[in-house]
C-alpha cells in the first residue's frame, strides 16, 4: 500500500486493487499508522515525489543528458531560445510593394465589374 501511495495512486484505485472498500483501507491505515488516510497519503506522496527528483538528479549527475536537460529547464528555468524570423534589410519596401500590387489588383477587378453589361 505504501508503494502504491508513493506512486500517486488514488485511494479508490488502491482499494479496488486490494478488493476492499476505500473506507476499509482508511480504517486499516488508521489502525496501523495512527493517522487518517489523508495525512498518511500526503506524506507518502511527498516522499514519492522526492524520490523521483533524487533519481532524476542522480542520473543527470552521471551524465544522462535528457535528465540534465529536463532538470535545467525545471530547476534553473532554462529554455530553448525563441526562433526569430530574419527580416530582409528592405522589408518595409517589400511590404509596401506587396500592398500596392494588392490594391492594383483590386482596382482592376472593380474596373472589370464596372465595364460588364448589366442585365436585369
Amino acid at each position: 500500500v505504501e508503494l502504491y501511495v508513493k506512486s500517486h495512486n488514488s485511494q479508490a484505485k488502491i482499494a479496488e486493487c486490494l478488493c476492499i472498500h476505500p473506507n476499509t483501507l482508511s480504517d486499516r491505515v488508521k489502525e496501523k499508522y495512527g493517522v487518517d488516510y489523508s495525512t498518511f497519503s500526503t506524506a507518502l506522496r511527498s516522499e514519492g515525489s522526492i524520490l523521483i527528483n533524487a533519481k532524476q538528479f542522480d542520473k543527470a549527475m552521471k551524465g544522462y543528458w535528457p535528465a540534465l536537460l529536463w532538470l535545467g529547464k525545471i530547476i534553473n528555468g532554462q529554455k530553448e531560445p525563441e526562433p526569430t524570423m530574419a527580416l530582409a534589410a528592405n522589408q518595409a519596401q517589400l511590404d509596401q510593394s506587396h500592398k500596392i500590387m494588392e490594391l492594383e489588383y483590386e482596382l482592376e477587378k472593380l474596373k472589370d465589374n464596372a465595364n460588364k453589361p448589366k442585365t436585369e
